[in-house]
């Protein structure tokens, strides 16, 4: 009889394993570890996945289930662990954001993966950043893939090229060199004083600046301009002659008749025997009269 009863439940216990199906449903036991159930034909029996049979009545299960199994979803449960952030993360009820102050000393490695902070806004700022040194680092960011690099600050300064007037040498940047470009420096109301220099001698060129604001050098014989003129009279009558490149101040132009001088100028009380005026002489007959054949001779400086 014994035999007989056994084989009823062996076939029986074969059918419901044959028929159970994986239920998504998870028991947690009193250890807890998650057991996945199968659910079978018959309610009554539990089959676990390593389809051993386990014999417990509905009032068992829920026994089972009131005193040892709990069910809860995943924020829930995360509700019950995750009671803040800190080092630079916040926690607002059931998020956590990026952002906060660091609370310990923290290191980001990236490894063999790129960290990228992406903006929108164009705009990635970091603030509260101490103080450096001459010998720190500098951040520098590649312009085609956006990559920060950092590189010495004598690498940066050696990439640079120094033209124009100004000569490199070492980490030293001093005025002089050629001027390889037309250069204008504007004052703006300031005045640009050179002071110690040397002194001069007689062979030296003068420094002269021209309508434009150029600077020129010019030798001392090519700053004083002369000129001399003779005119032979064939027509007594005619008294004004003009005089190409003469200036039109009186002191600066002599004019001689026949070899005598005649007397020029405004400051004398003895009436002028010329006039200057618009690069042109006009002869006074003061106590004399101008003939055919006479020579005038006018010479000038400026």
């Amino acid at each position: 009889m014994k035999k007989y009863l056994l084989s009823v439940v062996a076939l029986v216990l074969i059918g419901f394993s044959a028929n159970a199906q994986l239920d998504s449903t998870k028991v947690i036991d009193n250890k807890g570890t998650i057991k996945y159930v199968l659910k079978a034909v018959n309610p009554k029996i539990i089959t676990q996945k390593d389809s051993l049979v386990l014999y417990v009545t509905p009032k068992q299960l829920g026994d089972s289930l009131n005193n040892y199994v709990q069910y809860s979803d995943t924020m829930t449960m995360l509700m019950n662990y995750l009671n803040n952030a800190t080092n630079g993360l916040t926690k607002a009820g059931q998020t956590v954001k990026l952002g906060g102050s660091l609370t310990e000393a923290t290191t980001i490695s990236a490894s063999a993966f790129d960290l990228i902070l992406a903006s929108t806004a164009e705009s990635v700022k970091v603030t509260g950043l101490g103080s450096g040194s001459a010998t720190d680092s500098l951040v520098v960011v590649d312009p085609t893939s956006g990559a920060l690099r950092r590189i010495s600050a004598s690498t940066l300064f050696n990439a640079l090229t120094f033209s124009n007037g100004l000569t490199k040498t070492g980490n030293t940047v001093t005025l002089g060199g050629s001027l390889n470009q037309a250069t204008t420096i504007a004052t703006g109301g300031n005045d640009l004083n050179i002071s110690g220099l040397g002194s001069g001698d007689a062979t030296d060129s003068l420094v002269v600046i021209g309508s434009t604001g150029t600077l020129k050098k010019i030798t001392q014989e090519s700053l004083l301009k002369s000129g001399e003129t003779s005119i032979s009279i064939t027509n007594a009558g005619t008294l004004t002659y003009a005089i190409s490149g003469m200036p039109n101040t009186v002191s600066k132009v002599w004019v001689y008749r026949n070899g005598a001088k005649l007397i020029g100028g405004t400051n004398s009380a003895v009436t002028s025997d010329y006039s200057v005026s618009g690069g042109s002489i006009t002869l006074v007959q003061n106590g004399w009269t101008l003939m055919v054949d006479d020579v005038i001779e006018v010479q000038w400086v400026k």
